[in-house]
């Protein structure tokens, strides 16, 4: 068996199907599970996982990108999870998608007074929203978080391409602020 220094502290000899030594693996355990935790919060970017509270990522975002935090109450149990024109330039809506890609005969209930069906379709680059009542959330622009097993996780910024009881959107951007 051949033996090498580790090239990270070039103090311990490792084998040479090994990358690290004992002592250098768990640094980079917690350097790269670092990476996974996403704790800039002055930018959105797609993919990232953000916390598992609506309300408290709201709210974040509100104090480093300027939204309205009086629409945080929208953000909780029992609520629609959206809040209309929030941006300075009142043009983009903040959407919570908590149960994605239910069957559309099977409506949703998990708001009062609404049932609402969200199927996310092609990768992400569209979702479809069928709403059964009267619930109107408009905005020209849609910045999209979906509940995942980690968490939510920004989708994108989506634009609405369609209008009407089935409403379909295009994802535009994968960062937010534009």
């Amino acid at each position: 068996m051949k033996y090498k220094k580790c090239p990270k502290c070039e103090l311990n000899y490792i084998t040479d199907d090994e990358e690290l030594c004992k002592e250098c693996r768990p640094q980079i355990k917690i350097a790269s599970h670092a990476k996974t935790i996403e704790t800039d919060f002055s930018k959105i970017i797609r993919g990232h996982v953000y916390g598992g509270n609506s309300r408290n990522i709201y709210e974040k975002f509100c104090d480093t990108l300027g939204w309205d935090k009086y629409k945080s109450n929208q953000f909780g149990w029992q609520t629609p999870l959206y809040a209309a024109n929030v941006d300075r330039e009142k043009e983009c809506g903040v959407w919570f998608i908590f149960y994605p890609n239910y069957d559309a005969q099977k409506l949703d209930s998990v708001v009062d007074d609404y049932h609402v069906v969200n199927l996310i379709q092609n990768n992400g680059d569209s979702i479809i929203e069928v709403v059964d009542s009267g619930a109107t959330f408009n905005s020209k622009y849609r910045i999209v978080f979906v509940k995942t097993n980690k968490g939510y996780e920004f989708f994108g910024v989506y634009k609405t391409v369609k209008t009407g009881a089935t409403r379909l959107y295009q994802r535009i951007s994968d960062n937010y602020p534009i």
